[in-house]
């Protein structure tokens, strides 16, 4: 018996298909070297974020802004003045005047830019949904010859992240960060 009055036909492409499952199944893991150093920002609320001129994560709420270092984990300032934050972002939403040195920093997130997709040796972010509507964010280097796309890519595991995800690279391309609105994940590169 047909539940459905019309129903659809499928619109994927063969090859879409067995993309789909071939990401599907792919482990839930860490990222691959060089990127060893793990850290996980706890916060709530969060809309977006970028990196200061040091690149340091600078993480923007509904209950204002915090600056973390990236390596360590540290916070190194935390304002909970939410109208003093909402003033520093740009009327675009693209960037934030941070309040506590003046440096304007560009940012992205859930109404903000996109973030840095790529570094400039090769690796890439790109956020997926092999199971819709969850995320997940596809880390792979596109640079490694001969490129054959997932071949060599991880699917990282977002720990305590859930919904809505944005992710981007440092300018350096030294870090790479994932936001939710329930914090971030970030993974710096070995030294």
């Amino acid at each position: 018996m047909n539940l459905f009055k019309n129903p659809k036909k499928e619109i994927r492409t063969r090859f879409e298909l067995n993309l789909l499952h071939r990401v599907q199944a792919m482990e839930l893991t860490k990222p691959p070297e060089p990127w060893v150093n793990e850290v996980i920002i706890a916060a709530s609320g969060v809309d977006a974020c970028g990196w200061d001129h040091d690149e340091n994560i600078v993480l923007i709420s509904s209950s204002g802004y915090s600056i973390t270092q990236p390596i360590t984990g540290l916070q190194m300032h935390r304002d909970r003045d939410s109208q003093l934050t909402d003033d520093r972002i740009s009327g675009d939403y693209l960037t934030f005047k941070i309040p506590c040195n003046d440096q304007e920093i560009s940012i992205f997130g859930f109404h903000a830019g996109d973030g840095i997709h790529i570094t400039e040796d090769g690796w890439s972010l790109e956020i997926i949904y092999p199971w819709w509507p969850r995320a997940s964010v596809l880390l792979e280097n596109v640079y490694v010859h001969p490129y054959e796309y997932l071949k060599n890519a991880s699917i990282i595991d977002l720990k305590r992240l859930d919904g809505r995800i944005k992710a981007g690279f440092s300018p350096s391309g030294q870090h790479l960060l994932i936001m939710g609105s329930g914090g971030a994940l970030v993974y710096s590169r070995s030294i």
